[in-house]
């Protein structure tokens, strides 16, 4: 009798033909994974849900849409700008919903090697100037991958006014990641507005207006 796991997260996408073997799609969606910093349930999509009110029904939409299409928007080197002034409220889900889908989109024609990259913006920006007299193993394992992965996700982006250090190190990956053409998903608390204000010229350039942008409106929902 073939046992699943209910952890695994391939669960909902696979005929589990393997479950109580060895099976070379979870072994490669697990390293995937691993490799994006995506861990626990993140890696389980889970429903998303709108307020009564419908407010956010044509921007879930629209994210719905990307979320089918991700491959697609990652082999044209697409970026996205995810931002809501509520927390709470979906934007981070969303960005994950779109690492889980390209990863289980592409797992079987890809190399051993990062094809996503979750990054905490806050995090990395923290570690990072540390990194310089403790090194990090989480910096070290961003720098060595940024620039070639496929997909990046710069999760919080913008949460604080960035330092010269700050922003010239994400000005520097991000450009070159734009000029290689890779996708970027940035998730956000602040509009347009803001993020020039954090951020600067030059940064917010590169992250609002290559971006197809996108506002959510709803309400905080964590814990329902």
């Amino acid at each position: 009798m073939i046992k699943e796991n209910i952890n695994c997260p391939c669960l909902n996408s696979c005929n589990h033909i393997d479950c109580d073997r060895f099976c070379i799609k979870r072994y490669k969606v697990e390293y995937y994974f691993d490799q994006a910093l995506i861990f626990g349930d993140k890696r389980l999509k889970f429903p998303l849900r709108i307020d009564n009110d419908g407010s956010d029904s044509s921007v879930f939409q629209e994210l719905s849409d990307l979320e089918k299409n991700v491959v697609n928007f990652v082999s044209k080197g697409e970026n996205a700008y995810i931002y809501s002034q509520n927390v709470g409220n979906g934007k981070t889900s969303w960005s994950l919903r779109f690492a889980i889908a390209y990863i289980n989109k592409t797992w079987f024609n890809q190399d051993l090697k990062p094809i996503v990259l979750f990054i905490s913006v806050p995090r990395f920006l923290l570690e990072l100037k540390s990194n310089i007299s403790d090194r990090s193993s989480y910096v070290d394992h961003i720098m060595k991958n940024v620039l070639d992965c496929p997909l990046v996700i710069w999760d919080d982006i913008g949460s604080k006014n960035g330092t010269e250090f700050e922003v010239s190190h994400l000005l520097s990956i991000i450009d070159q990641r734009i000029a290689k053409n890779k996708s970027n998903v940035y998730t956000s608390n602040l509009n347009s507005e803001e993020m020039h204000q954090a951020l600067g010229d030059r940064l917010y350039s590169r992250i609002v207006n290559y971006s197809q942008v996108y506002n959510i409106k709803g309400k905080d929902k964590r814990g329902l």
